[in-house]
């Protein structure tokens, strides 16, 4: 049964994040194996999509102070509304409740089909970070929990992200929806193409150990625990190399506080890598990931460092950590700067537990985003039939705009 979907989320590309990756895959792979689908997100100028579904943007200008996101303005652009208004969907998915969740929720209301939406981040924190005001924050928080309760269905990508919710006062169903991989695992000789080219673009010898963060520059994912942890790292005389690729507000700060305490030679800043090719270069040229976020609920890059067998770092019970059992499949640390000093250097003296423990992340974390976009049809299905008991086979000659 062909069905025909829309997924809606704040950023995309060439924003790179993991909610966009996500509505990216969602779009992508139900394009190719189960109908029409499309996907709205806020317009960046200069950027040109070259996805193979039909993408829909809408006007928008950079959001103040939280660089690269931006805030989107599909009110006063009447090109956008109506193109949108000529299209027929069966269910709506919204990936954010913001702007373009707004736009999803609207939609589904004229339309009369069913809207699921996914719970991805921690919003409060959000809020806390621009306007300064626990209080303000809470009522944001509310006035954010109308849109859950206004959605047919409500998924979270993991357990962790669930009890995220229930804090702030979301007492609906929900279902557990994991997130996947576009990062495909590598035979043994893609695998050391890759690895050449990524220790060309770091700059490291194939017998240097090669830590990596990926993710926005921000100081909410914790970057600074990271490079406190590199300064004490070479005092202690360890040898080694750690990557961040990103971009993000905190970026020249982080640049600022690496060249003060001398440890130029050790940390490469890659900067934001859109291409996702040049993404895997850079994994395959890595042993370890190093993501101490207290932020992220279900972070996408430890699945794809977990395709290149490459374990994680995480904080003991953090939302990322659900899932990793220290030494098996990843490391748990505490929040703080010496356990993860002290868990590093342990590492880097065993090198053998981390290979095993990558070996065990691929196994048990990756996840690639078709076998996940198999199970979202079906549920899409039922959510569709439940919704439209006399919902059949659209043809598939309907107009595409």
């Amino acid at each position: 049964m062909q069905i025909r979907t829309c997924q809606f989320n704040d950023s995309y590309f060439p924003i790179m994040d993991g909610v966009g990756i996500t509505a990216h895959n969602y779009a992508g792979w139900l394009n190719e194996k189960y109908g029409k689908s499309m996907l709205v997100a806020p317009k960046v100028k200069g950027y040109e999509d070259t996805v193979d579904y039909k993408v829909h943007r809408f006007k928008s200008v950079m959001l103040p102070g939280m660089n690269p996101y931006r805030v989107g303005l599909p009110l006063i652009d009447i090109k956008f509304k109506k193109k949108l208004k000529k299209i027929k969907f069966d269910l709506l998915h919204a990936h954010c409740p913001f702007i373009s969740g707004q736009v999803a929720l609207k939609l589904a209301s004229k339309l009369n089909i069913p809207l699921v939406t996914t719970f991805h981040t921690k919003y409060r924190d959000d809020f806390k970070k621009v306007i300064n005001n626990d209080l303000f924050a809470d009522f944001l928080v509310k006035l954010t929990l109308d849109f859950y309760n206004a959605a047919d269905q409500v998924w979270v990508p993991n357990n962790a992200t669930g009890l995220t919710l229930r804090e702030y006062g979301y007492n609906g169903n929900y279902e557990v929806i994991p997130n996947g991989s576009d990062m495909l695992v590598p035979d043994k000789g893609q695998l050391m193409k890759y690895r050449k080219k990524g220790l060309e673009m770091i700059d490291a010898g194939d017998d240097e150990f090669v830590m990596l963060f990926v993710g926005q520059h921000r100081w909410e994912k914790n970057v600074r625990l990271i490079i406190d942890s590199m300064i004490m790292l070479k005092a202690a005389g360890k040898e080694f190399k750690m990557v961040f690729a990103g971009e993000g507000y905190a970026a020249h700060e982080m640049m600022q506080i690496v060249r003060q305490n001398n440890i130029r030679d050790q940390v490469v800043f890659l900067g934001v890598i859109t291409d996702r090719l040049e993404l895997q270069n850079v994994y395959a040229a890595c042993d370890l990931l190093v993501f101490p976020s207290v932020y992220d609920n279900s972070p996408l890059v430890l699945q794809e460092a977990a395709a290149f067998d490459i374990p994680s770092v995480v904080v003991r019970d953090s939302s990322s950590a659900e899932g990793i059992r220290d030494g098996l499949n990843g490391f748990l640390v505490e929040n703080e700067v010496t356990s993860l000093v002290k868990k590093i250097s342990g590492l880097l003296e065993n090198t053998d537990t981390v290979k095993k423990a990558g070996e065990g992340a691929r196994k048990t974390i990756y996840h690639p985003w078709e076998t996940i976009v198999d199970d979202v049809y079906l549920r899409y299905v039922d959510i569709i039939r439940r919704h439209q008991p006399a919902f059949s086979k659209q043809s598939d000659d309907d107009e595409e705009v």
